[in-house]
């Protein structure tokens, strides 16, 4: 960090860094806590979409027999799998405002124990890890650029002090899969106001039905995508909080 001495193989600073901030490691808090809320938060998201989208599939085979003019098939059964579909919808709202709730303040640790593996590595300052999340148009492409720069400053460090950083697929998955899942989402709400049930033909309701199923199952991706985030951020962070601990020890010892 100071460019004074080499950096320490296992923090990525030198000795006289870590002496020079006692408080260093102290601060470096993994969110393991928050992560494991998180888990079941985004467990819970994914179970409603998979319903969702279950039930969506089976909306369109009913449409299907009745456009096809299937006696097996009745509107009554449509509206059965119908306020099924509409219950879970309304259970998706509260569950998704508490796990933003709990993303946001997980992510803001995240990113302040980033800033210390790597001081100035950074894109975006703190204030965006939450900022950027409702901010419009920003908010398409900042919280992913956040999320790379604390994947990059918290990877793992090799004996010479060189970062490993880890494959950003899972990264690129789940952001890709998220925003996708807001697009298809808001087309197919969109088709769902337009449809009028005395006037509109089932055709048109199948598409929107379709569209819901695509939207939910992207999400469903995005839920576990968003796990395999949350997993590997939090403990690559306790890995080198592990990591640094036995440093600051020595240091002091050193300067005694």
């Amino acid at each position: 960090m100071c460019g004074a001495r080499p950096a320490g193989t296992d923090s990525g600073r030198c000795y006289g860094c870590a002496e020079a901030s006692p408080g260093w490691a102290a601060a470096l808090r993994p969110p393991n806590g928050l992560a494991a809320a998180l888990y079941v938060l985004l467990g819970l998201n994914a179970v409603l979409a998979a319903v969702v989208v279950a039930a969506d599939v089976w909306e369109d085979v009913l449409l299907g027999g009745l456009l096809d003019g299937s006696d097996d098939v009745r509107f009554d059964d449509l509206d059965s799998v119908i306020s099924v579909t509409d219950t879970v919808n309304g259970l998706t709202v509260p569950l998704f405002l508490a796990t933003v709730v709990v993303f946001v303040i997980w992510f803001h640790r995240i990113r302040r124990n980033a800033d210390l593996l790597l001081p100035g590595g950074h894109r975006h300052s703190t204030g965006w890890a939450i900022g950027a999340w409702f901010t419009p148009v920003v908010g398409l492409w900042f919280p992913w650029q956040l999320t790379a720069d604390c994947w990059r400053a918290s990877a793992p460090l090799d004996a010479e002090g060189r970062r490993r950083t880890p494959s950003e697929t899972v990264v690129a998955l789940w952001w890709a899969t998220w925003i996708g899942s807001l697009l298809v989402g808001r087309i197919a709400s969109s088709m769902t106001r337009q449809f009028d049930p005395v006037f509109s033909d089932l055709e048109s309701l199948r598409d929107a039905i379709r569209f819901e199923a695509a939207g939910f199952a992207l999400r469903l991706v995005a839920a576990v995508a968003a796990i395999m985030v949350v997993n590997r951020l939090t403990a690559m962070q306790q890995q080198r909080r592990a990591d640094i601990n036995p440093i600051a020890a020595r240091a002091a010892q050193e300067a005694r």
